[in-house]
């Protein structure tokens, strides 16, 4: 591309001795936007696309957990060494959106993007498919228009011009119902080809997708991968009269729109995978089962002198869910893939705070939980008011409350201790038939029992 062809320089400034060329070059640009984004978080950005079309169609304010706003909707994508390919019947991509704003890179100031959409920065649907290959298309229907966009990358590098071109335009009158969007990449680069297909990447996107779209899937959405459907985990807390999960929402004013959050949080089933704090933004888990210091997990005393430990075994049981979502994304304190928290946003700072002082009383339940084990079990209240308490989901909070179990009453007997050894095989097995007991615990306990007795209370008399 000469410098007189270069449209991305002011008029006159190849002649002008005083100006200096800054401009990209497309084959920089490429390989810078696409050089740290894994193949999975490509695919990821894919699917956000989609589900803000089904936001479009649907609507999205703030559904909550049980909603099925998205029932009828579903998001294919299939894969193989020689294609890539993600569907949906999501509403289709408006013309006019394609032509000035969809395949910008970046997102236009004068662009009203869709209401609590997951897509933020304006360039996920394109990085990702400069990160797979060197052909790509993509086909819609909207309720007015059918067209197809077919790139091939190495030519349009070689343009002067960053147009793409609609082809196979139509005027078309179809029903919602019908509206559909197809992305199709061939030519897959090398590593690309290699990955898309090995068994362990499928089972990585599906993991990726199962946890950052749950709250969508929750939501009635069907996202299939190679065919197989991604079903979303349970969001669920103890729940009964002594044992009462945390639930508050909260509205921040700032920027163009509220930021709205609802945060829960409380017991949950022992499982140290699915442990910990998960965040949401508009929908989109950005930390999921968060044991660190990002959700204040080992966090110093701070002005309430409110601090948490760091996460260990005994934790296994806390689970809490933070929702936020706002209309307008920079409100929002998630990173530019989507896969963490921007530890330098004020939300992040403000939300940090909620979290550590919301999860100080579970803590505390957990280690009297955890306390009681050195107890014999008819002193064990705590651990009886968690066995009377069913799992409930949070969809059934509905009332700000605050998180509270009721504390032990009765008078607790002495601490038991284990006491553990090893004796030769035929020892016990004499001991065993002389104290007419079934196994070698019993031996321990019976042989103890023996022993306090003889060298202890005999004393006492």
């Amino acid at each position: 591309m000469s410098e007189s062809e270069n449209h991305l320089r002011a008029d006159g400034a190849a002649e002008d001795p005083l100006a200096v060329d800054a401009s990209p070059t497309k084959a920089f640009f490429c390989s810078v936007i696409t050089r740290d984004l894994s193949l999975e978080d490509a695919i990821a950005d894919l699917v956000d696309n989609c589900v803000d079309g089904a936001k479009r169609l649907r609507g999205s304010e703030f559904m909550l957990d049980g909603q099925k706003l998205y029932d009828g909707l579903f998001v294919d994508l299939n894969f193989d060494k020689t294609r890539f390919s993600i569907s949906d019947n999501c509403g289709g991509i408006d013309l006019d959106i394609a032509r000035k704003y969809a395949f910008k890179f970046g997102r236009d100031e004068g662009f009203d993007g869709t209401p609590g959409s997951v897509g933020q920065f304006g360039v996920g649907m394109k990085r990702a498919l400069f990160k797979m290959g060197a052909d790509f298309s993509v086909r819609t229907k909207t309720t007015r228009d059918q067209y197809t966009i077919k790139v091939n990358v190495p030519d349009w590098i070689k343009e002067p011009h960053w147009d793409f071109r609609i082809a196979e335009h139509e005027r078309s009158e179809i029903s919602k119902d019908e509206t559909m969007t197809e992305i199709t990449v061939e030519s897959l680069y090398e590593g690309v080809a290699g990955l898309f297909s090995a068994d362990f990447f499928k089972t990585k996107v599906i993991n990726e997708i199962k946890t950052s779209q749950q709250h969508f899937i929750r939501g009635g959405l069907i996202i299939r991968v190679n065919g197989q459907a991604i079903i979303s985990p349970e969001w669920q807390l103890a729940a009964s009269d002594t044992l009462k999960p945390f639930y508050k929402s909260y509205e921040d004013e700032g920027g163009k729109h509220v930021l709205k959050t609802r945060i829960y949080a409380g017991i949950g089933v022992s499982a140290p995978a699915s442990s910990g704090w998960y965040v949401f933004c508009n929908g989109r888990c950005i930390i999921s089962a968060d044991q660190t210091n990002t959700t204040g997990w080992g966090d110093l005393p701070g002005t309430e002198s409110v601090s948490v430990p760091k996460f260990h075994n005994q934790f296994t049981r806390f689970r809490g869910y933070a929702f936020m979502d706002s209309n307008d994304p920079e409100r929002l304190p998630w990173n530019t893939t989507k896969t963490d928290l921007d530890f330098d946003h004020p939300e992040y700072m403000r939300l940090r705070r909620r979290l550590v002082e919301i999860s100080r009383p579970v803590i505390d339940f957990l280690n009297e939980l955890d306390r009681e084990r050195d107890y014999s079990p008819e002193d064990q209240e705590v651990s009886r008011s968690l066995e009377r308490a069913p799992m409930a989901p949070i969809s059934k909070l509905t009332v700000p409350q605050e998180f509270s179990y009721q504390k032990a009453t009765v008078k607790k007997g002495p601490v038991l201790r284990n006491i553990a050894f090893k004796k030769p095989e035929p020892e016990i097995a004499a001991l065993q038939s002389a104290l007419s007991v079934s196994s070698a615990k019993d031996v321990g306990i019976k042989s103890f029992e023996y022993a306090y007795s003889r060298l202890v209370e005999e004393d006492d008399l």
